[in-house]
């Protein structure tokens, strides 16, 4: 605790301090202090007497405050002689005792704070700047302090930790950067550093954090050891997810076009050996990336995708890796960037990050970057499945990236991670289901090269539609099998998948609403208004999304079902066509009557609910759950998963 004030030793001070108290002597200096024309020699005595008996004592503290004193100590701040003695009187008075933080707060301290340090009347005080941030630090924990601060506290500290005439050493720099970013933590100040023009100097801070006292050290004792540069590394940190908040406003993306000159300092950073300046870059450009002109103008414009490919092959910071990867992922939404992508080697580079298990939010989050990547882009579906040799005399020539991820499947625990590489997996027999850009007779080759070439794909297949945690990447897999099963190839690969129990049961229970062990046996899927568990609800995946109209889970549910029931009809009707001639009597008539089954259910739902798609196949996306992020509900599961 502070004790500056008087020559005696600090067992005599903390003797005294309660008798002070009850003596009335403080209670009368309190009101001395209040006095004009009071003496400046005896001013010097009476804080001193006040700061002393306030240490550790909250019952001093509680007369400060009820007294209604603390404005008379805060007056003080005005006669630059008095300050070295009124800032420690303050936080004296202040510190763990929060009656007297809300008053001082009340009383607009951290205004005359502001004023007093950011003047040049305080050069002379300087060595009271770290107390002065200590008082804001406890000021910021009040909930009128959010109101009561000056807008422009934030500029004004960044400001001095970043002054070049008078540079303040790295003790009084975290102290100054550390408060800022706890204002920063409320959406007032964060705005204003967007509107006041703030965001050049909060880069500077980051800047000044390696090259004044890491990098190349130019003030202060030198090279910071150990425990300082762990602060410095912890304020990093801090800052940068107090920037990630604040690109996330709206006001950021007015004020900071995707091609304006702090963009370019941002992009800079990409390339900057510092691990914090580019985490900050991915981090701010990502959030600017939020719209399909914004992204296509990053890659096309800008051409950012090539510095954060550059990280993805050499970096192994998770933090870092992450950070890349989301903006990546935000960069590979709209389908004008995603050819261009793999094309600059995106695609290459993946399967050093899916084999990263010690690190299995980036294995996660790499997977999802390359499903991104091959949505509905052919070349770079022929990325991931091109062979990996062209000497047929290596083992490599019959392995492709593709089978990297396979093999991660049937290794893998992690639930979400099978799901990401089943719904790759889909994704790639979409694509080659729909694309129209070669000839019938090239795609059928093409086709039958990818099952050639990827004989064990089933499991991952078959673990789309057995799975019941996530029910919209269910219709996802229910609807890529009908379409495979247009296609002689495809159809080939469903029928085998049919013999998995786990995938014919589900079908069966879905187009006849009976258990195919137990038949007499009615199951929830064949209910126009199922009742939703707490596991796999639509409403459970719905929660935090705010639809055009209110959430009626048994109704979208039902919908739901109904949706997946058409296209499993199609799938089965496709199967009789393409397969029926090979199945074994038995497999055809169970087909038959799946087909009959399913039909009848439809056309009971025709007469209850006769708005209807009467698409021949519904994707997921025309779906009533359209709004659904499947992303993010396998991600968010994955965060259940790793606790």
């Amino acid at each position: 605790m502070l004790s500056c004030f008087w020559s005696v030793g600090e067992a005599v001070r903390a003797k005294w301090r309660v008798p002070l108290g009850d003596s009335g002597m403080l209670d009368f200096f309190l009101r001395l202090l209040g006095q004009n024309g009071l003496d400046h020699a005896l001013k010097v005595h009476v804080l001193r007497l006040i700061g002393n008996s306030c240490a550790d004592t909250d019952e001093n503290r509680a007369r400060v405050f009820s007294s209604k004193s603390l404005s008379s100590v805060i007056s003080q701040l005005q006669d630059t002689s008095l300050i070295p003695f009124a800032i420690p009187v303050l936080f004296n008075i202040c510190v763990d005792y929060e009656p007297a933080q809300q008053h001082a707060s009340d009383s607009m301290l951290s205004l005359e704070l502001i004023k007093l340090i950011s003047s040049p009347a305080f050069n002379e005080c300087r060595a009271f700047l770290g107390y002065a941030c200590r008082i804001l630090d406890l000021l910021v924990t009040r909930s009128t302090e959010v109101d009561m601060a000056p807008e422009n506290i934030v500029i004004v500290l960044l400001d001095l930790a970043t002054d070049r005439e008078i540079p303040c050493d790295m003790e009084d720099f975290l102290s100054l950067v550390n408060t800022s970013m706890a204002y920063l933590k409320h959406e007032r100040f964060q705005k204003a550093l967007v509107t006041l023009g703030g965001l050049d100097i909060a880069l500077t801070v980051l800047i000044d954090s390696y090259t004044r006292f890491d990098s190349h050290p130019s003030i202060g004792s030198g090279v910071p050891d150990e425990d300082d540069a762990k602060l410095l590394s912890q304020m990093r940190t801090a800052l940068n997810q107090v920037l990630s908040d604040v690109s996330a406003l709206p006001e950021f993306k007015e004020a900071c076009p995707v091609v304006s000159p702090f963009t370019a300092s941002l992009r800079r950073w990409l390339s900057s050996p510092q691990l914090q300046l580019q985490v900050c870059a991915c981090i701010m450009l990502g959030n600017l990336a939020r719209s399909d002109a914004a992204c296509e103008e990053f890659v096309h414009t800008s051409q950012v995708h090539k510095p954060l490919i550059a990280i993805l092959t050499d970096a192994n910071d998770s933090q870092l890796l992450h950070a890349a990867i989301g903006f990546l992922k935000n960069l590979a939404l709209p389908a004008k960037n995603k050819e261009l992508i793999g094309d600059a080697g995106c695609i290459a580079i993946l399967p050093r990050l899916w084999l990263m298990d010690t690190l299995q939010q980036i294995q996660f989050s790499s997977i999802s970057l390359a499903r991104q990547l091959i949505n509905g882009t052919f070349e770079n579906v022929r990325k991931v499945c091109k062979r990996l040799s062209d000497d047929e005399a290596s083992p490599a020539n019959m392995r492709t990236n593709l089978s990297f991820l396979i093999s991660l499947f049937e290794r893998t625990d992690i639930e979400p991670v099978k799901m990401e590489i089943s719904r790759l997996v889909t994704a790639i027999c979409r694509v080659y289901s729909n694309y129209t850009g070669r000839t019938p007779e090239n795609m059928e080759e093409i086709r039958k090269k990818f099952f050639v070439m990827h004989p064990d794909i089933g499991r991952s297949l078959s673990f789309m539609v057995s799975q019941t945690k996530w029910p919209v990447v269910r219709s996802e897999g229910w609807f890529v099998f009908a379409l495979m099963a247009r296609y002689p190839d495809g159809a080939k690969c469903i029928s085998d998948l049919m013999n998995d129990v786990a995938v014919f049961q589900p079908l069966v229970e879905l187009l006849t609403g009976k258990d195919l062990i137990d038949p007499t046996k009615s199951t929830k899927s064949s209910s126009s208004s199922p009742q939703p568990s707490s596991s796999t609800s639509p409403a459970s995946l719905l929660e935090g999304l705010t639809p055009e109209e209110p959430t009626q889970p048994h109704a979208q549910a039902a919908e739901m079902n109904r949706l997946d029931r058409e296209n499993a009809l199609v799938l089965v009707n496709e199967m009789l066509k393409n397969r029926g001639e090979e199945m074994a009597v038995m497999r055809r008539a169970a087909f038959e009557d799946l087909l009959k089954g399913g039909g009848e259910l439809v056309r009971s739902y025709r007469e209850s609910k006769p708005q209807w798609d009467d698409g021949e196949l519904v994707p997921p996306e025309r779906r009533v759950s359209a709004g659904l992020n499947v992303q993010e509900v396998v991600a968010e599961s994955f965060k259940e998963v790793l606790g």
